[in-house]
């Protein structure tokens, strides 16, 4: 049986260093932008009051910490795979939000319960209105948010980064909640003291079920979770309609950060030579890398094929 020697991965073959620039500066904007939202709706929930201000804080540093592991990421796989890390330093990226994830569930359920109790109170008129100050950082952060989603949106779809793009939604989502912060601070001017820590209840479940999807993508990941079965198809597919491949005893792959590295058994005519089989074994990796995404590396088998 031949086979092929593991491909190592080069960030170099994989993106132009301008992208790589590109993607490297448009995510440390957002770790600044969002770090600064956080602080800055965290102090102003202190001041005002305003639970549902605090609680969109919480959403902000989230996205703090989701923005500074990506960028982390984008330096640290950006070194070749080595001796003690043949399959690159992406998985860092699970790691670190594994820990993020439940460190905000955590922090979150706090606030959950804090809030459900400032429901409770706000009906039995045992509760103080926010002050104003809340509504306008509210719409300070709507604005923000709105304007970090479109940068990152427009960088992302430019540059093909999933990350990117994942983080866009992220702060759009923010945007939403924080508009929502705004119309619970303003019906409070009504008399309806209740909607600013029923509206933290809202963000809090949220916060909680958002956290809850990062925890079990991280832990995947942590795992070596296989690739959707479509995936699979399409590359089982490619394989065989590769010239010389006569089958394809296996296709198996598994998420390395953000690529994947794929495992494929092919037989070939048993009286091939070396060389022959070689060319076939290329033109698979080949046509793997160029119709599939994010492929980091592929470790072909040949065999002969005996009928």
């Amino acid at each position: 049986m031949h086979q092929l020697p593991h491909n190592k991965i080069n960030p170099d073959q994989i993106v132009y260093k301008e992208c790589y620039k590109c993607e490297s500066k448009a995510t440390l904007v957002a770790v600044v932008a969002n770090l600064l939202l956080a602080v800055f709706k965290a102090v102003v929930g202190i001041i005002s009051g305003s639970q549902s201000i605090l609680v969109d804080a919480l959403y902000s540093f989230k996205d703090f910490m989701t923005s500074l592991v990506v960028y982390v990421v984008v330096i640290v796989s950006g070194k070749p795979a080595d001796d003690n890390h043949p399959y690159g330093h992406e998985k860092i990226e699970f790691v670190a939000i594994l820990l993020i994830s439940i460190l905000i569930i955590i922090g979150t359920l706090f606030l959950f319960v804090h809030s459900v109790k400032s429901v409770w109170l706000a009906f039995q008129g045992d509760i103080e209105q926010p002050r104003f100050i809340a509504f306008w950082a509210a719409l300070i952060s709507v604005v923000a948010n709105y304007k970090i989603a479109s940068y990152l949106s427009c960088v992302g779809h430019k540059r093909g980064s999933l990350a990117m793009l994942a983080n866009a939604h992220h702060n759009h989502s923010d945007a939403v909640s924080s508009a929502m912060v705004a119309g619970a601070i303003l019906g409070t001017r009504y008399g309806l003291y209740f909607l600013d820590p029923l509206v933290a209840v809202i963000e809090t479940i949220d916060l909680i079920r958002l956290s809850v999807i990062m925890l079990k993508d991280a832990l995947n990941g942590v795992m070596d979770s296989n690739v959707d079965q479509g995936t699979i198809d399409r590359m089982d597919e490619l394989t065989r309609l590769v010239p010389g491949v006569q089958q394809v005893t296996q296709v198996i792959a598994r998420k390395v950060g953000r690529g994947m590295w794929v495992s494929i058994i092919i037989r070939v005519k048993p009286d091939l030579n070396y060389e022959d089989g070689y060319k076939v074994g290329m033109q698979v990796e080949e046509t793997i890398k160029k119709k599939v995404g994010n492929v980091a590396g592929i470790n072909l088998s040949i065999e002969p094929h005996v009928v």
